[in-house]
C-alpha cells in the first residue's frame, strides 16, 4: 500500500544506509588483502608494525658493545671549559676585588699528610723577599749604665772594667714595603709554578733586621763584609729561632706563634732600643738626628751664631745702660731739671723741658735697641740656636708614633738596628736584610723532593739593601783646624807659622772641648775642663746578698733597653749625691799628631770668578810618613764636627736632671706564652713605638 505524501528517499532510507555500510566493509577487506599492508616510520625508515622494534634493539646492542670495550676513544674537548681548571682557579685566586680582608678567626688547620700522595705533582713558586730601603745611619756616643756592663761579658770586653764605661755606637734606620712582598707571594712569579697557599703565608711577620758592615781602607776601598745580628750579649729573635730549629725544638705552630708575637710587640722587635746609658745626649733615630744637625748647620753657622750672640750681648748691655739712665732721671738725679726754667734767668717763661726731651730720647733709644735685639733673636733662631742660652735648638722631642700593621699590609714599615762593635774613629758603611718567618718551614711532607730543603730553616732573609752613605764612628779624640797663619806679613815682619785647633775628647757621656795654638813640630795635646763636682755613680748590686743578680738585658728577645731609662739620670745630679766618686777637674785631650807646616794655597772662588787663597795646615801622625791636609775654611763644616760641638755644649750642663723615656715591656717567645686569640691582630691599627 502506497503511503500518501511520502517520497522515495524517505521510504527507502534504511535500505540505502545498509547498502553503503556493506560497500565500505567490502572495500576494507579488498585493501587488506589485495593492496599494500600497514607500516610505521622509524628514523625515516618505513617498517611494518611487526618490525618496529628492530632499530631500537640494534642501537642497544651497539651501546652494550661500547660499554664492554677496553679501548675507549675520548671525544674531542677542544674549546670546552675544563671544570678542574676552573675549580683550581677559584680556590687559588682572590675571593674579593679588595686587596685586604679582615680575618674573623683562626684558619682551619688541615693535616697535609692527607695530601701526601698528591704533592709529587705540585711545585711551588719560591719567593725571595725584596730589599729594604737604603739605610740612614748616624753615630752616637754615651756612657753605659754600670749595671749593664756588670752582667754582660761582651760589653765589658768593649768598654773595659773601670768607669766611666764610654762607648761609641752606630744606629741604622730603614723602611720596608711589605705590600710588595705580598704581591710577589700572590702572583707566584713566572712559569707554571703554583703560588704558596694563602694559609701558609698569612702569618709572615718581621723577625728583625740583620746588619752588614764594611770598613773603609786608607786608600778609599772597602774591606770584607761583617755580619752583625744584634747588640753585644743579646741574640736576635731570628737567631734564637734558628737555634731552636737546629735543636729540633721548634714546630711549625710554634714558629707561627712567635711570628704573631713579634707583630703584637712590633715596636720592640722592629725597632729595638739602644743600650741604656747614664750620661750623654739623648738618643734619637738617625733620621731625626740628621734633621737636627741639618737645622744647626756646620761651623759656618756656629760662627755666625757666635757673632750674632756677641752683638746681642752688646745690645743687652746698651739696654741696661739706657734703663739705668731712665731710672736715674725718674729719681731726679743729674741736676735741677724739674722746673723747666733756666736757672740763669728765672723770670723767663719755661720752654721745652730738658728732662722731657732727654726722657723721650732715651725711650726712643730703648725702642731701637729692643728692635735690634728682636731682629738678632730671629736671626739666631734661624741658625738653629737659642738666643738666650746660646745652646742648639733641638727638633721637637721625639716620640715614636709609628703605626705598625701586619707586615704584608704595611707599605712603610719602619725598622732600627744598632752596632756597638764599631771602632771609634773608623769609617764604615752599612746595608741590611730583613728576616721573616719561612712559610715553607715544617712542610716537607707536601713538597716535592727538590723543594724539601727549602723547608729546613725557620727564617727567610730578604735581598740586601743598597749600601748606606759612609759614617764616621764617634772618635775618642778628634781635632779640627780653626785658623792658620803662615808667618808672613805680620806687623813685626815674618814670624813662625801657627795653627789654631779645636780638640775634642770624649769623657763621661760628652765631648770636652779645648783650644790649642801649635807651631811646627808641636803635638796636638791639651786638657779639657770638666764640670764642677762631677761624680761617678755607685754601682748598687746588693753585694751582701750573693743571690741577688744585677739587672741585665738578658732574656729580652730582640729588644734592648733605652738611653735615659728611669733610675739612671745623668751622673753628677742629685741622685748620685755625695756617694759617687769625684772625677778630676780636667781630662787629657791628646793625639799622636804634630803640626808640620802652614801655607796659603790659591783657590778659585766660584761665586766671584777671581783667584783667592786659603789657609792650609799639614799634620803628620807619629810613625806615619804621610801628611794630613786640613783647610781652615772647610775643616769644621762636616757632620762629625757638628756632632762633637753639639755634645760639648750639652756637656757643660752635665748633672742637671733630664727627662727619661719609658721602657716598653717585651715578652720572651721562649716562654711560649699564647699571643692574642685574634690571629689578625688588632683590627684597624697596630702599635705605637717605644720612643719617648
Amino acid at each position: 500500500m502506497k503511503l500518501k505524501g511520502v517520497g522515495f528517499f524517505e521510504a527507502h532510507i534504511e535500505k540505502l544506509l545498509l547498502g553503503l555500510m556493506v560497500a565500505v566493509a567490502a572495500g576494507v577487506v579488498v585493501l587488506q588483502f589485495a593492496g599494500t599492508p600497514n607500516s610505521v616510520n622509524i628514523r625515516n625508515q618505513e617498517l611494518p608494525p611487526a618490525r618496529a622494534y628492530d632499530p631500537v634493539e640494534r642501537r642497544a646492542q651497539e651501546v652494550d658493545a661500547q660499554m664492554s670495550s677496553t679501548s675507549i676513544e675520548l671525544p674531542d674537548v677542544e674549546g670546552r671549559t675544563s671544570m678542574l681548571a676552573e675549580v683550581d682557579d677559584r680556590v687559588m685566586g682572590a675571593v674579593s676585588p679588595r686587596p685586604r680582608i679582615v680575618a674573623f678567626g683562626a684558619p682551619a688547620e688541615i693535616d697535609e699528610e692527607l695530601f701526601k700522595g698528591q704533592a709529587e705533582d705540585v711545585e711551588y713558586a719560591v719567593v725571595t723577599p725584596p730589599a729594604p730601603s737604603q739605610p740612614v745611619v748616624a753615630s752616637y756616643a754615651g756612657t753605659l749604665d754600670p749595671a749593664l756592663v756588670s752582667g754582660n761579658e761582651d760589653l765589658a770586653a768593649i768598654v773595659g772594667s773601670a768607669q766611666p764605661f764610654d762607648i761609641a755606637t752606630v744606629s741604622v734606620e730603614v723602611t720596608y714595603d711589605g705590600t710588595e712582598l705580598e704581591e710577589m707571594f700572590r702572583s707566584g712569579g713566572d712559569g707554571d709554578k703554583r703560588p704558596l697557599p694563602i694559609n701558609w703565608r698569612r702569618n709572615i711577620e718581621a723577625l728583625g733586621l740583620q746588619l752588614e758592615r764594611q770598613e773603609q781602607r786608607s786608600d778609599g776601598s772597602w774591606g770584607q763584609t761583617t755580619i752583625i745580628n744584634g747588640l753585644p750579649g743579646q741574640q736576635s729573635l731570628y737567631e734564637l729561632l734558628q737555634e731552636d730549629a737546629a735543636a729540633g725544638a721548634l714546630s711549625r705552630d710554634q714558629l707561627a706563634s712567635d711570628a704573631r708575637l713579634a707583630y703584637e710587640e712590633a715596636p720592640a722587635y722592629r725597632r729595638p732600643l739602644p743600650l741604656r746609658t747614664i750620661a750623654g745626649t739623648e738618643w734619637k733615630p738617625p733620621t731625626v738626628f740628621k734633621q737636627e744637625l741639618a737645622a744647626q748647620g756646620g761651623a759656618d753657622k756656629q760662627d755666625q751664631a757666635r757673632r750674632l750672640l756677641s752683638q746681642r750681648a752688646n745690645e743687652e748691655r746698651a739696654l741696661d745702660r739706657n734703663q739705668q739712665q731712665l731710672d736715674d732721671d725718674s729719681q731726679g738725679q743729674g741736676g735741677d731739671r724739674g722746673s723747666g726754667r733756666d736757672p740763669r734767668n728765672p723770670g723767663q717763661e719755661p720752654a721745652d723741658q730738658p728732662q722731657d726731651r732727654r726722657t723721650q730720647q732715651l725711650l726712643r733709644q730703648k725702642e731701637q735697641i729692643e728692635a735690634r735685639i728682636a731682629a738678632l733673636d730671629e736671626q739666631i733662631r734661624a741658625l738653629g740656636y737659642d738666643p738666650v742660652t746660646g745652646q742648639p735648638i733641638e727638633v721637637a722631642g721625639f716620640a715614636d708614633e709609628t703605626v705598625d700593621e701586619r707586615l704584608l699590609e704595611d707599605d712603610n714599615a719602619r725598622f732600627w738596628a744598632h752596632d756597638a762593635t764599631a771602632e771609634p774613629g773608623k769609617t764604615y758603611r752599612y746595608r741590611t736584610r730583613l728576616a721573616v718567618n719561612n712559610p715553607m718551614y715544617g712542610r716537607e711532607p707536601v713538597l716535592i723532593e727538590a723543594q724539601r730543603p727549602l723547608a729546613a730553616s725557620p727564617v727567610l732573609f730578604s735581598e740586601a739593601s743598597p749600601w748606606s752613605d759612609p759614617v764616621v764612628v764617634a772618635p775618642k779624640t778628634a781635632f779640627f783646624l780653626a785658623s792658620a797663619n803662615d808667618g808672613r806679613g805680620g806687623a813685626l815682619g815674618p814670624s813662625e807659622p801657627t795653627a789654631s785647633v779645636e780638640v775634642f775628647t770624649f769623657y763621661y757621656g760628652y765631648y770636652r772641648r779645648s783650644t790649642l795654638t801649635l807651631r811646627p813640630g808641636e803635638m796636638v795635646a791639651s786638657e779639657a775642663d770638666l764640670p764642677d763636682d762631677l761624680r761617678l755613680p755607685v754601682l748598687a748590686l746588693a753585694q751582701e746578698d750573693p743571690d741577688v743578680a744585677p739587672p741585665t738585658q738578658g732574656g729580652r728577645r730582640g729588644g734592648a733597653e733605652i738611653i735615659g731609662a728611669p733610675g739612671t739620670p745623668d751622673a753628677g745630679g742629685q741622685d748620685a749625691g755625695e756617694q759617687g766618686e769625684l772625677v778630676p777637674d780636667k781630662v787629657p785631650a791628646s793625639i799622636d799628631v804634630y803640626l808640620v807646616d802652614v801655607t796659603f794655597e790659591p783657590t778659585q772662588a766660584e761665586a766671584l770668578g777671581d783667584r783667592t787663597t786659603q789657609a792650609v795646615a799639614y799634620f803628620s801622625q807619629v810613625g806615619d810618613a804621610g801628611l794630613m791636609r786640613k783647610v781652615a775654611s772647610t775643616d769644621r763644616q762636616g757632620t762629625l764636627y757638628q756632632m762633637l760641638s753639639r755634645s760639648a755644649q750639652a756637656g757643660q750642663n752635665q748633672g742637671q736632671p733630664r727627662a727619661t723615656l719609658e721602657i716598653p715591656e717585651i715578652r720572651d717567645p721562649r716562654d711560649r706564652r699564647e699571643p692574642s686569640s685574634d690571629p689578625g691582630g688588632p683590627i684597624g691599627g697596630g702599635k705605637g713605638g717605644g720612643g719617648g
